[in-house]
């Protein structure tokens, strides 16, 4: 009885720590402008939100700024990729999330969210790293200029 007793919190610490290291943020998402959710209509872009395995280069890019509030843009596989770092957080319940991506005239649009827990929130008193990663389809890094929108 006593083991068990030890073994609960640990598991439950370990799942705490994945997921804020992960960003807590959803896998598979996908954010345009349809309000069917399956094509881009007018100048929306498709883009799916990434979790967990990253390339190389981003894991490495995340380690490196995870304590600061950063966004930048890759070219991995002939694909744009997006990561946004919200910097060092004091507790979990924080998170990045994609509102919408919009490509007009010649300037991507990323359109994002910060969301954290309300006053009266119940989280775990943990150090976070909120980050998201974005996968674009068909669009390439250089062709355009990307202006970052930041919902505070």
């Amino acid at each position: 009885m006593n083991k068990a007793c030890r073994i609960i919190p640990v598991i439950f610490l370990s799942l705490l720590l994945i997921f804020s290291l992960t960003g807590c943020s959803p896998g598979g998402k996908t954010a345009n402008t349809s309000p069917q959710g399956n094509q881009a209509v007018d100048d929306g872009v498709k883009g799916k939100v990434l979790t967990g395995q990253y390339p190389a280069e981003i894991t490495k890019y995340l380690e490196v700024n995870k304590m600061k509030e950063t966004q930048r843009a890759f070219t991995i596989n002939n694909r744009t990729v997006l990561v946004l770092t919200m910097g060092q957080q004091p507790a979990a319940g924080y998170q990045i999330a994609l509102k919408n991506l919009v490509l007009k005239d010649g300037i991507l649009k990323v359109s994002v969210k910060y969301e954290k827990p309300l006053k009266n929130d119940i989280v775990a008193a943990v150090i976070t790293y909120p980050s998201l990663v974005i996968e674009t389809d068909d669009i390439y890094e250089g062709h355009y200029e990307i202006k970052y929108d930041i919902e505070r």
